[in-house]
This record gives C-alpha cells, structure tokens and sequence, in this order.
C-alpha cells in the first residue's frame, strides 16, 4: 500500500483532482447511508441561515460540488505525504501574526476543521515552525502503519487522543511551540459537552478550550481551502468576547462551534458534510433526544 500512494502521488494534481470528484459521486451514489448524513447535516446547515448562501440555485450548485470534494480527501492524500513539492502550491495568509505570538513565547493552538486539505495544513506550518498534532490512530492495520511511515516530517509530530497525548501537546504549549487538532471532531464520552452547531446539539471537544486555559495559549484557525493551482492557507487569530477563560466551559465550547460555522461559511462547498457531526457516543445522551423523552 505504501509502494501505491508513492507511486499515486506521482500523478499530476489535475489527474488526481478529476479521479477525486468521480470518486465522491460514487460513494455518494453507492452509499444510502452516505448520502442521508449528507443530506441531513446540509439542511441542517442551511436551515439555520449562517452558510450565507442566498438561494435555491446556489444551494443546489454548492451542494453539488461538496459530493465531489468529498472524494478529493482521499486522492490529494498521496500528494501531501509522499510529494514535499505540493507545499510550493500553498498561498499562506496571517503566518506573521503567528510568528509574532511564538517569538514572545507563547504557545499557538490551531484549529482545523473538516475541510479542504486539512490535511496539508500542519505539514505546511511545520515548515516553518514546529507543530504536534493530535491524532487518533486509524482502525485498519494496513493504513494505520501507512499514516505511521508517511506521515512523519521533520519538526511535525504527533500525539495520539489519550491522556499521554494530552500531556504531550500541554509540555509542547508550554515551550512556546504549536499544537494542531480538527476542533469538530466527535470526542470521546466524557470528553466533550453538548454545544450548539448549526442550532442542533452537538458533542463538541473541549481539549483546546482546556489547554488554552492551562497554559495561556493563543488560539488560531487555519483553514486550507482547494484553489485552481493548489491551495491557500489562512491563519486567523480567535479571541472571543468575553475570554474562554472567564466564562464557563459549556459557553465556550458554544463560542467555539460558532466560530467553526463562520469558517465553514468561507467555503461550504469543501467541508465535510457526510462526517457524523451530531454523533451521540454510546453511554451519552443529547440534550435534544432527552427533551423528546
């Protein structure tokens, strides 16, 4: 399988771009389950006003285009970690603002949704700075030990979602280096509260929240969305009013999620919509299905 994403990434970007958005009709085509989370997480979205899209027309055409992207998650892959060329295609925007708050000392959190290259955006900031990312290990032997052998670069590291992880991203914060995490994935029971997003009840991770009150982090969104050429990558600082830490965690989790919709709004068309954003782990119950009880 390695042997194959070295030899896929050899493809032009073009090539592997046009297999992707076949690739995302088939799922979407081939998957009734696929393509209801879709559907229920987009009218979701769009039921609440805050996509900014203005019209039945534009809806439709965005919608279409999604099924598409999605498939680029997977054909893009083999370019990020097994081509370093790919990393001359990305437009950086807001790195010295970055740049600004680590050369104080300061830790940086970056938050990167399911969206675009997600995975391209901690290989480029590593560039230039070092960043460990958390990470859950992939279930499947064979692509776990894929991610494990390409993955890694230097001054990228990662840390696995368990309580050595944690402390792991906490000591690189408190060096004044950076750490990454996708703040809307489902965490673990016990591990998140119940926030808004897109006006539904959402299990949403409090890990960043936390970390930045313990060690005084700043908190950036880098969001690295697919252009013509290649991509783009902007890096904005969050600072909610009032500060995550003098309000309760529960706000600021729903501070957070809101701040996630404004990013996803930028280019809806390229988030993840058939991911099970409304997961309700096993042992948890939402606040939505315990009303209707």
């Amino acid at each position: 399988m390695i042997l194959l994403f070295k030899l896929i990434a050899r493809l032009p970007l073009w090539l592997l771009r046009a297999l992707g958005l076949a690739l995302g009709w088939t799922i979407w085509a081939a998957s009734p389950r696929y393509r209801r989370m879709m559907a229920t997480n987009w009218r979701q979205a769009l039921r609440s006003g805050r996509l900014g899209v203005s019209g039945a027309a534009a809806a439709r055409r965005l919608r279409r285009d999604a099924i598409g992207h999605a498939g680029l998650i997977a054909t893009e892959l083999p370019k990020f970690w097994c081509d370093p060329t790919m990393t001359d295609r990305v437009m950086v925007l807001g790195m010295d603002q970055v740049h600004e708050v680590l050369d104080r000392g300061q830790g940086v959190i970056l938050l990167t949704p399911h969206l675009g290259a997600f995975e391209l955006s901690p290989r480029v900031f590593a560039l230039e700075r070092p960043i460990t990312v958390l990470y859950r290990p992939a279930r499947q032997r064979s692509f776990r030990r894929l991610m494990e052998t390409l993955r890694p670069m230097d001054r990228l590291a990662t840390a696995p979602a368990n309580a050595a992880g944690v402390r792991q991203l906490l000591r690189a914060l408190r060096r004044g280096e950076a750490v990454g995490m996708l703040p809307d994935q489902v965490p673990a029971q016990g591990e998140g509260v119940w926030a808004p997003f897109f006006d539904r009840p959402a299990l949403t991770m409090v890990l960043p929240l936390r970390l930045a009150q313990m060690s005084g982090a700043a908190i950036f969104w880098a969001l690295t969305v697919r252009t013509q050429s290649g991509w783009r990558l902007s890096l904005q600082a969050w600072q909610p009013d009032p500060p995550i830490e003098n309000v309760a965690i529960e706000v600021a989790a729903a501070q957070m999620n809101a701040a996630l919709e404004q990013q996803i709004a930028q280019a809806p068309e390229q988030y993840l919509w058939a991911y099970n954003r409304y997961k309700i782990p096993r042992g948890t119950t939402s606040p939505l299905r315990a009303s209707q009880a």
